[in-house]
C-alpha cells in the first residue's frame, strides 16, 4: 500500500477516519497507542535507512499529537517521544506551543522541520538524520534543546532563540559547505552551550549570543576554509569557554566577546592560511587566557585591544603562529614564564602590524614586570623597545626615500615607461600628493599643455630637486639617528640604565690613566704653568741631557747631586703628578683635581706625549658627552616612560 502525505489534522475524527480506512501505518498506530499514555513510541532502535510502513510516521499526525491533540484526544503533559521512525513530510510547528516536550530519537527526518518561534518545554533531536537541517529561529524552549549525535545536511538555524536550560549539540555531524552549518546568532541560553566532539563543514555562528554558563567546544572539528569556522563575535559567556583539542580550518572569531571565566585553547589545531586563525580583537576574558601546547597553527593570531586576566602561555605556541598582533593587548598576571629572550621574541613578532611598530606590547610587559618586582627584566624589555622603535622609524624613513627615488626615476623616463611606472606607483599610494605632482608635470605628448614648455621644464626641474633634497635630508637624519641611538643606548640604555654612564666614565678614566702613566714614565710631560716653564730651575732640568725625565725630577722631593748626594729639588712644592687624578681631571668635566692645570703632555719630548696631547681632546669630549647624558638620565630630562 502507498501511504500518501496527510493534510493538516486538527480533529480526532480525522484520525479515526484514517484508522478506520486503514490509511495509518503500523508505526503511526503504535504512536497513537503510546501518545495517550505518555509512553515512548518505540518504532526502532536505530535510524531507519528505508521508508517502510513499519517505521513511517507522517508529519501531519506527529504535529497533531505534539500540539496536544484536541478535546476528544488529549496527549499527556510529558509530551511526545518517538524512537527510530522515518518522518515524512514537513513537520511545521512554527508559531505554535507544544503540549509538553518534544523528544525524537534516531529518527530520519526527510524534510526541513519548521519550528519558527515554537514554544515548548523541551526539544530533543538526538541521533537523528536531519536531511535538510532545522529551521527554528526565535524558538522558545523552557528546558533543554538537545541535538546530540544528530547528522544534518543543511543549516540548523536557532537565531534569536531563548533556551531556559542548556543547548547541547555534542558529537553531531553538521554539513553545509560554504554556508552556515549551525547558526544561533543572538540566542539566549540560561545554562551552557555544549558542542563537544561535534564536526561541522560550514560556519558555526554564535554571533551576539548570551550564554549563562559555559561554551564547550572541546574536541570539535570545524571546517570552513576562507570564512568563519567559529564565529563568536560579541558573544557574552558568563562561565568558561573551552577550545581544548579543537581542530579548525577557517577563522575563529572572538571579536568583542566577553568571557567571565577562562578561555582555554590547550592542544588546539587551528589553520587559516590566508588570514587570522584566531581573531580576538577587543576580547575580554575576566579570569584567564590559556594558550599552551598548541599542536599546529597556520595563520595569524590577532589580540589587538584584548584584555585578559591571567595569561597562561608558552613560547613554542606563539612561535607557531605565522603572524601575531599584540597592540593594545593587556594582561593582569603572567604565568607563562618571564625568560627575557623568549619574551623579546614574542614582543618583536607581535609589535609590528602592517609594517608599523607599536610600542604598547613592550610597555605592557615592562609595567607588569616592574609591578611584580622584576625591575632588571623590565629595563631589558624597555631597552629592547627603544631599539625596535628607533629601528622602525628608520625603516619608515627608508620606505619614504625609496618612494621619492621611484618618483625621481619616473620623472626621467620616456612617456611609455613613465605611464607604466605611474600605474605601479598608483597601486601603492593612489592619493599621494607627490605622485599627483609627477603626473601633472609630465603630460603625455600631444595633450593640451596648461603652460608653455619652458615653464613646464622649470617646474619639472624644481620637482626633481625637491625629491633629491628630501632624500638628502632623510639620509642625514638617518645617519644622525644611528649615531645618537648608539650613543644613548651604550651610555645610558636609552635612559633606562643610567648607571651605565658611570661605567663608561670609569672606562674613559682607565684609558686616560694608562696613557698618562706611560707618557709620564717616558718623560713626555712638562709643567703647565707659564712661570714655571720660564724659570731658570726648570730650564736647567729640561735642557740637561743627563736627565731623561725632568718632569719627574721636578715633581720629586729629592734629586741626586753630581757628588752622589741627595738634595731638595726646586719643584718640591709644585703639584705632585698622579696619573689617575690626571685622567679624572680630563675625563670628568665637573671635577677639578688640579692635575690638568699643573701638568700637560709635551708634543716635542716624545711620541707618547704627542699622542696623549691629541687623545686627551677626544677623552674630554667623550667625558662631556657621557656626563651630560648620564646627568640627563638621572634627573629625568631623558624620559624613561
Amino acid at each position: 500500500m502507498i501511504y500518501d502525505d496527510l493534510h493538516l489534522i486538527t480533529q480526532w475524527a480525522q484520525v479515526v477516519q484514517l484508522r478506520d480506512d486503514g490509511l495509518l501505518t503500523p508505526a503511526e498506530l503504535t504512536l497513537l497507542d503510546t501518545a495517550s499514555g505518555g509512553e515512548t513510541a518505540q518504532i526502532g532502535l536505530t535510524v531507519p535507512n528505508l521508508k517502510a510502513p513499519g517505521v513511517l510516521i507522517r508529519a501531519a499526525l506527529l504535529r497533531y499529537l505534539i500540539l496536544g491533540g484536541c478535546k476528544d484526544f488529549r496527549t499527556q503533559p510529558s509530551g511526545i517521544t518517538v524512537n527510530g521512525a522515518w518522518i515524512a513530510g514537513r513537520l511545521d510547528l512554527s508559531f505554535t506551543a507544544a503540549h509538553g516536550p518534544i523528544d525524537l530519537y534516531n529518527c530520519y527526518i526527510a524534510e526541513r522541520p519548521q519550528m519558527v518561534q515554537l514554544q515548548a518545554d523541551g526539544l530533543a533531536l538526538v541521533g537523528c538524520a536531519l536531511v535538510d537541517g532545522l529551521n527554528a529561529p526565535r524558538v522558545q524552549i523552557s528546558g533543554n534543546l538537545t541535538l546530540n549525535g544528530s547528522r544534518s545536511g543543511g543549516k540548523i538555524s536557532l537565531s534569536g532563540g531563548e533556551i531556559g536550560g542548556h543547548l547541547s549539540c555534542t558529537r553531531a555531524k553538521l554539513r553545509n559547505p560554504g554556508k552556515s552549518a549551525f547558526k544561533a546568532q543572538g540566542i539566549k541560553v540560561s545554562s551552557s552551550i555544549l558542542l563537544e566532539g561535534t564536526s561541522a563543514e560550514g560556519m558555526v555562528s554564535l554571533l551576539g549570543a548570551q550564554i549563562g554558563g559555559q561554551l564547550v567546544c572541546i574536541g570539535v572539528s570545524l571546517h570552513n576554509e576562507g570564512g568563519y569556522a567559529l564565529n563568536v563575535q560579541s558573544t557574552q559567556v558568563r562561565g568558561d569557554a573551552f577550545l581544548r583539542h579543537a581542530v579548525t580550518m577557517g577563522e575563529v572569531s572572538l571579536i568583542g566577546a566577553e568571557i567571565g571565566g577562562v578561555l582555554d585553547c590547550t592542544h588546539a589545531e587551528m589553520r587559516n592560511p590566508d588570514g587570522s586563525l584566531l581573531n580576538a580583537q577587543r576580547l575580554v576574558v575576566k579570569e584567564g587566557f590559556i594558550w599552551r601546547k598548541l599542536k599546529d597553527l597556520t595563520g595569524a593570531v590577532d589580540l589587538t585591544s584584548a584584555h585578559v586576566g591571567d595569561l597562561w602561555d608558552d613560547p613554542e605556541s606563539w612561535a607557531k603562529c605565522d603572524g601575531l598582533y599584540l597592540s593594545g593587548f593587556i594582561y593582569d598576571v603572567l604565568h607563562g614564564g618571564i625568560n627575557v629572550e623568549d619574551r623579546l621574541a614574542w614582543l618583536k613578532k607581535g609589535a609590528v602590524s602592517r609594517r608599523e611598530f607599536y610600542p604598547q606590547p613592550y610597555e605592557q610587559l615592562a609595567k607588569l614586570l616592574r609591578d611584580t618586582g622584576h625591575r632588571s627584566d623590565a629595563r631589558a624589555i624597555m631597552v629592547a623597545k627603544e631599539k625596535e622603535q628607533r629601528k622602525a622609524a628608520r625603516e619608515r624613513w627608508a620606505r619614504e626615500r625609496d618612494w621619492r627615488r621611484n618618483l625621481l626615476a619616473a620623472s626621467h623616463m620616456n612617456d611609455a615607461d613613465r605611464a607604466e611606472a605611474v600605474a605601479a606607483l598608483t597601486r601603492q599610494r593612489p592619493y599621494d600628493e607627490q605622485l599627483a605632482r609627477l603626473v601633472l608635470l609630465h603630460p603625455v605628448k600631444g595633450a593640451d599643455g596648461f603652460t608653455d614648455p619652458l615653464t613646464l621644464q622649470y617646474a619639472q626641474s624644481d620637482f626633481r630637486g625637491a625629491q633629491r633634497w628630501f632624500n638628502f635630508r632623510k639620509q642625514m637624519r638617518h645617519v644622525g639617528s644611528v649615531i645618537a641611538d648608539r650613543i644613548f643606548g651604550l651610555v645610558v640604555g636609552y635612559g633606562h640604565k643610567p648607571e651605565r654612564s658611570f661605567y663608561m666614565l670609569m672606562i674613559l678614566v682607565l684609558i686616560g690613566w694608562a696613557l698618562a702613566d706611560h707618557a709620564w714614565k717616558q718623560g713626555d710631560f712638562a709643567p703647565a704653568q707659564g712661570p714655571v716653564l720660564m724659570s731658570a730651575e726648570w730650564q736647567a732640568l729640561a735642557t740637561d741631557a743627563r736627565i731623561d725625565n725632568p718632569a719627574r725630577v721636578w715633581s720629586d722631593k729629592y734629586m741626586a747631586a753630581p757628588d752622589g748626594s741627595s738634595v731638595l729639588t726646586a719643584g718640591r712644592d709644585y703639584e705632585t703628578f698622579n696619573a689617575i687624578a690626571y685622567a679624572v681631571d680630563i675625563v670628568v668635566p665637573i671635577v677639578s683635581l688640579g692635575q690638568e692645570a699643573s701638568w700637560a703632555p709635551s708634543t716635542t719630548r716624545g711620541p707618547w706625549g704627542w699622542w696623549l696631547w691629541w687623545i686627551r681632546w677626544l677623552l674630554i669630549i667623550c667625558g662631556w658627552i657621557v656626563t651630560a647624558i648620564g646627568a640627563a638620565a638621572v634627573t629625568g630630562v631623558i624620559r624613561r616612560d
